[in-house]
């Protein structure tokens, strides 16, 4: 089946996007099918048309960190370096509307009314996820297209995590940064807060149901979810307030919930003497991306 703006349009409007919404937007663009003209434009024209000119749609644009022993000093962090959450990231940066916050990790790139207003103040010295905040104030919702299951969960269970003080209980705090220009300058960003690993936030999907608060239907081929923020936003709280390891993945050789979350101290024994080798090749080897 060929999708075109319309058919798409229609299938925002049946998952309960209005007009006037802000809409935060994950998506694995590969999942929606085949679209008439370019995939790109024909999904963002669709995502802006179902929010109108009063709404707004925002999507993840993080970039690379790195040890700062292992730092790449040719990897500057600005306004056009390129996201690392998936082709829609890159969409939106490249729509002449678009604007992008200026922290130099975990920027966010927004289109529409309150565009400016989410990533307002937005830097390096911010907390990680605080457009989240401005996305809660907004009564917005969100959308996960086609990776409901491979990239599970929502963002606002990284800002419950932020809130709770979780996000900054870790031992890669102060050790992983990046730089980035400012004012025509190179600075250098340490990172205090992580969010990490969230292949865990599946776990929620169970309470959001038992709850009444999550629509699923489908946009083109793609399976996809939504939900308001504030009802994601007060189940999470609650239940991380009660069990911060609530959300940890169940990988045993994942290093961001076994290795360096201060939160799961009884885990990290076993982890770093069965998997000490491991923690090296990705602590040394590779950049880290949350």
């Amino acid at each position: 089946m060929l999708h075109d703006e319309d058919s798409l349009v229609n299938d925002l409007e049946a998952l309960g996007v209005n007009k006037g919404d802000v809409l935060l937007v994950r998506a694995d663009l590969g999942k929606v099918g085949k679209v008439k003209g370019r995939i790109g434009e024909t999904i963002i024209n669709a995502l802006l048309t179902a929010v109108g000119i009063e709404g707004t749609i925002i999507a993840l644009s993080f970039t690379k960190t790195f040890l700062l022993q292992k730092i790449d000093k040719k990897y500057v962090f600005d306004n056009n370096t390129v996201p690392i959450t998936g082709a829609l990231a890159k969409l939106f940066l490249k729509h002449p509307s678009s604007i992008r916050s200026r922290h130099p990790s975990n920027s966010f790139v927004a289109i529409g009314r309150y565009a400016s207003e989410l990533l307002e103040g937005h830097d390096e010295n911010s907390l990680s996820f605080s457009p989240i905040e401005k996305l809660l104030q907004l009564n917005g919702k969100m959308i996960l297209i086609g990776c409901v299951d491979t990239s599970p969960g929502f963002t606002t269970v990284h800002y419950a995590q932020q809130k709770l003080g979780l996000t900054s209980r870790n031992l890669l705090s102060n050790k992983i940064g990046v730089y980035f220009e400012r004012n025509s300058q190179i600075k250098l960003f340490k990172r205090k807060d992580f969010g990490g690993c969230s292949k865990g936030f599946y776990k929620f999907y169970s309470y959001y149901i038992n709850n009444k608060k999550l629509k699923s239907g489908r946009f083109g081929n793609a399976n996809t979810i939504v939900i308001e923020s504030n009802d994601a936003f007060n189940i999470e709280y609650e239940i991380l307030k009660k069990n911060p390891r609530f959300a940890l993945c169940d990988i045993p050789d994942c290093l961001s919930c076994r290795g360096t979350v201060l939160y799961n101290k009884r885990d990290m024994p076993l982890f770093y003497l069965k998997y000490f080798p491991l923690v090296i090749k990705k602590m040394y080897l590779r950049p880290v991306k949350k």
